[in-house]
């Protein structure tokens, strides 16, 4: 039987921290150019109002949070590009990107970033796992 604390020990981290970090900022900067555009543009704020109110905001922020886990898994594989991916690797990324998220969201204040629409819910950690592993499913069979 093979060891988890090695396999885990194992993976490609050098790529994976990077790409999760990288990929939790771009959608802290996409929150704040969103939050900032809104406050000094009307037509912006009224189209964010009705995009924020309850039944709309879950399939919005959803909807995001699958692309941004699919925009992870596209970071891996163009820019950081790692020896061979497996599901392992895309837990791990999945991972690397809920701590890039955690660090953002807790020192983002004092950066002047706002959580708008991938705030650290429930629905960010299932639409960021769904997109994550539905870029990645050529990687599932490993």
């Amino acid at each position: 039987m093979s060891d988890p604390w090695q396999q885990f020990k194992a993976l490609p981290w050098r790529s994976l921290v990077p790409t999760g970090f990288l990929v939790a900022l771009i959608a802290a900067l996409f929150d704040t150019g969103i939050y900032y555009i809104a406050s000094t543009v009307a037509s912006v704020r009224e189209a964010l109002l009705i995009l924020l109110q309850p039944p709309l905001v879950l399939l919005v922020r959803l909807g995001l949070s699958i692309s941004l886990g699919m925009v992870a898994v596209l970071a891996l594989e163009v820019w950081f590009n790692p020896a061979p991916i497996y599901s392992g690797t895309l837990w791990a990324l999945f991972l690397c990107v809920l701590v890039g998220s955690v660090f953002l969201s807790f020192f983002g204040s004092t950066l002047g970033l706002r959580p708008l629409f991938f705030p650290l819910t429930d629905v960010f950690l299932i639409g960021t796992a769904v997109g994550i592993f539905w870029q990645g499913r050529r990687y599932w069979r490993y």
